[in-house]
């Protein structure tokens, strides 16, 4: 079945598509480099003319730090992966069960060449309870031209979800499993000019524009504060813009082709506060070791657990600010679970709670909530 001669579309609820891979091959050690009109590095780039041509080029490929994307000309993160054109979203995601669980898939309209590679690309979402930045990745293996999925269908989408207005998750039949059934008791019908006329109808609509479903990874990498110089824009049902700050690009952009400036020398982060906590499974503070830092008086620190293997312990402000720069705050904690049985098969995580004073512990057993004693380890 021949495909439309169409360009690479993804629709994707919540989502807006930004073509770049995390820990790509960096250009720097070689490349020639972008710069606003102030001198503000942009990034390294082996595209010379884009910005003096962008009618024609539409995006600029740009290397920075282990990231390398495309910008467009107001510094925009858009995609050219595969000459890919995104400018919206939509709210619909497909699965193959009916009840709209299980792997999710996005509606993707392809160019007739690009049948031939696996596709892949990424995209970006707000989580709403969250709010962090996660970067998904969609992919499609190659397929025939002329056939796409197991039947005229295409891929298989049984159901699709959406959000409405109202913030809700609706679930519904898609319109393929509609047509689907239709034509599956079409052809019970008696031979005839209206059984004619009814496939007919059914292969009419379908044409030569088979569904063909991007599948959705599971999970994704938090972009939140990956980069300083990445921004974001959060538009309608936390679908995400990214661009790049610290530059102005109202003005001419300038390609410096001379060696790459020596990036500032990063030192790291002198310690000014050592301090290690040890806590009882039950919530009970154990015993504090300060190693640098002012003293802290035992009514300053206090554990709340939240709910099973959930524990928030609080410090006091002159050791965790609140509006403190999270980067500047190491934890390392473990768990002191007294048995081996315990020990081989517990698990613990650690981090703080952004814009507060309270670190956040989790400990699992085998995957599941579990409550054990442990230590937390901060300097600052």
């Amino acid at each position: 079945m021949k495909i439309m001669n169409k360009k690479l579309l993804i629709n994707i609820i919540n989502i807006s598509l930004a073509s770049f891979s995390v820990n790509a091959l960096s250009l720097e050690a070689s490349s020639d480099y972008y710069q606003d009109h102030n001198g503000n590095f942009i990034g390294y780039t082996t595209d010379y003319s884009y910005f003096e041509n962008f009618d024609v080029y539409p995006a600029a490929q740009i290397t920075r730090d282990d990231w390398n994307g495309y910008i467009n000309e107001q510094g925009q993160i858009t995609t050219l992966r595969y000459q890919l054109d995104i400018d919206h979203t939509t709210n619909d995601f497909y699965y193959q069960t009916s009840d709209c669980t299980g792997t999710r898939y996005v509606k993707l309209e392809s160019f007739f060449m690009y049948h031939q590679h696996d596709f892949e690309t990424e995209v970006l979402k707000e989580s709403p309870t969250t709010k962090k930045i996660i970067q998904y990745t969609v992919t499609h293996e190659a397929f025939d031209i002329y056939h796409v999925g197991d039947d005229m269908f295409g891929d298989k989408g049984v159901s699709q979800s959406a959000i409405d207005a109202n913030g809700q998750f609706i679930c519904t039949k898609t319109r393929q499993q509609e047509l689907r059934e239709q034509l599956e008791e079409a052809q019970k019908l008696p031979h005839g000019e209206y059984q004619d006329s009814v496939m007919d109808g059914i292969y009419a609509e379908v044409g030569d524009n088979p569904l063909i479903l991007g599948k959705v990874s599971d999970s994704g990498i938090d972009m939140t504060n990956r980069y300083p110089w990445m921004g974001f824009e959060i538009e309608e049902n936390h679908s995400v813009k990214g661009y790049f700050k610290g530059a102005d690009f109202s003005q001419n952009i300038e390609l410096v082709k001379i060696d790459p400036p020596e990036p500032p020398t990063e030192l790291f982060p002198r310690t000014s506060h050592n301090i290690t906590a040890h806590v009882r499974y039950n919530g009970d503070l154990s015993y504090v070791n300060i190693t640098q830092g002012p003293n802290i008086g035992v009514d300053q620190i206090s554990v709340d657990i939240k709910s099973k293997g959930v524990y928030d312990i609080t410090f006091p402000e002159n050791y965790l600010p609140k509006d403190g720069d999270i980067n500047m705050t190491q934890l390392l904690c473990s768990v002191n679970s007294g048995t081996d049985v315990y020990a081989a098969n517990t698990t613990i995580g650690c981090h703080r709670i952004e814009n507060t004073n309270i670190i956040r512990i989790t400990t699992n057993m085998k995957g599941n909530p579990f409550n054990s004693d442990f230590s937390l380890n901060l300097q600052r």
